[in-house]
């Protein structure tokens, strides 16, 4: 494993870390918990998701200011970094607020009320003020990161702590970093509490990747305009104009063929895709994506480890688009390939995601019979996850909805069966983690139409 490790499946690792805790809404505190060479690359993770081209529904924010050991200064300073967001002089490619104007997406002016005192409970008021005044947003929550703090900083526990107990409120949540052996939020797992504890293998990764850039002379010049050029990509996702995409994403792939490593093409490909995915041009999305798999499973049969999570990535981008285009029994078959694919690769927690998403899909058609049994392979498949896994993922999702259409299509007994796994797999408190009013949204379905 060690030998074959590159800086891109890494990353794509971390993806897959919160992939398994993003859906759970219950939670108000994840914490990385990693070792010393894994940190900065969590924080990149941090910053793309802050980015456009951030592949999770939540919306990422990020607070620079430093915990000194004082509370009450703390919390006042993070009141003035907030203010600063919206009276500091910026660019206008980087005005959060012109952004919102511009697209029509701001439903009212908004400015932080200066006048509430400056504690963390106001500023998370404060902050669901300014989120109910974007539209469209509704569904989605705020996600404040803060990044780790010094090593000999003070520890953060106490004030988290704190902030936990007085309430963080939903469509609020709390991300921090902490050093595995220096641990300065030292807070236990609870539904509150998730502690995320990546096994990543960096120092191997980044060896090998300079052990490949040794053979080509101009490596480094080449990555660095890579790199800036993913960064014009990701300024073009706020633009919204299709002309300036289309010339700078092609940059973008021109460069990652110069860089002559199959890992830059693939990962170009999928950053091209979820460009256009941003700026609502699906078509593109689509074509990209469908090169990004033609083009990782070309790798995967060439033993490249940066093949698998990026046709992963890319298969559910293309099914999201089909799925949103009603084309159901496309992004089932697109769905149902990751699942196999997954399973075969012992990949659980992305088996039960095919299978769940095509089982939703099988409900929406009506195919009642067939949604239930594909969401019952989705809960076998998940079956194998951890169980606080299971507690705090999109499991709860398939067993509301395998509940749902096994009480239209089943009969009594085999819903005590249902019942009684369920206990088993999450535990005797089962029904107060499937049955809640954020899990019946899985009955709603969008309606069919005479095209779709």
């Amino acid at each position: 494993m060690g030998s074959s490790a590159s800086i891109a499946q890494e990353y794509y690792k971390v993806q897959d870390y919160w992939a398994e805790v993003d859906s759970n809404a219950d939670w108000r505190l994840a914490i990385w918990v990693a070792q010393y060479p894994d940190i900065d690359i969590l924080d990149k993770f941090m910053e793309v998701e802050r980015s456009p081209l951030g592949i999770f529904g939540d919306i990422f924010f990020r607070f620079e200011t430093p915990y000194k050991g004082d509370d009450s200064v703390f919390e006042k300073s993070l009141w003035e970094e907030y203010i600063e967001w919206f009276t500091e002089k910026v660019e206008p490619s980087t005005d959060i607020m012109l952004a919102l104007k511009n697209e029509g997406l701001l439903l009212k002016s908004y400015f932080p009320d200066t006048n509430q005192e400056a504690t963390a409970a106001n500023l998370w008021k404060e902050l669901l003020r300014f989120k109910s005044c974007i539209e469209g947003i509704e569904e989605e929550r705020f996600c404040i990161y803060f990044p780790p703090t010094r090593v000999d900083a003070p520890k953060l526990t106490d004030w988290f702590s704190t902030v936990l107990k007085d309430g963080v409120p939903k469509g609020i949540r709390l991300v921090t970093i902490d050093y595995a052996e220096h641990r300065k939020v030292k807070l236990r797992p609870s539904s509150q509490i998730i502690l995320l504890e990546p096994e990543l293998n960096m120092i191997e990764a980044i060896k090998n990747d300079m052990d490949k850039d040794s053979n080509n002379y101009d490596t480094v010049g080449v990555e660095n305009r890579f790199r800036k050029q993913i960064r014009e990509v990701m300024d073009c996702s706020l633009k919204k104009n299709n002309g300036v995409m289309d010339r700078e994403t092609a940059k973008l792939l021109s460069l990652s063929k110069e860089m002559g490593s199959v890992s830059a093409l693939i990962s170009a490909l999928m950053i091209t895709s979820h460009a256009y995915y941003s700026i609502n041009n699906q078509d593109q999305c689509k074509k990209y994506a469908e090169e990004a798999i033609i083009r990782s499973e070309e790798a995967i049969k060439n033993n490249d480890p940066t093949g698998y999570p990026i046709w992963k990535a890319a298969t559910l981008l293309k099914g999201a688009v089909l799925a949103g285009r009603k084309h159901r029994r496309e992004a089932i078959e697109v769905y149902t390939k990751l699942a196999e694919e997954a399973a075969d690769r012992i990949d659980v927690f992305y088996a039960m995601e095919g299978y769940r998403l095509s089982g939703t899909l099988y409900y929406e058609l009506g195919e009642i019979n067939t949604a239930f049994e594909t969401t019952l392979l989705a809960l076998v498949s998940g079956s194998h996850l951890d169980i606080d896994t299971r507690r705090q993922s999109t499991f709860l999702q398939a067993a509301a909805l395998a509940l749902y259409l096994g009480n239209k299509c089943r009969g009594q007994s085999d819903m005590k069966i249902l019942e009684k796994q369920l206990s088993d797999w999450l535990g005797n408190d089962w029904k107060d983690l499937v049955e809640t009013e954020e899990m019946s949204k899985v009955k709603e379905r969008r309606k069919s139409s005479i095209f779709s």
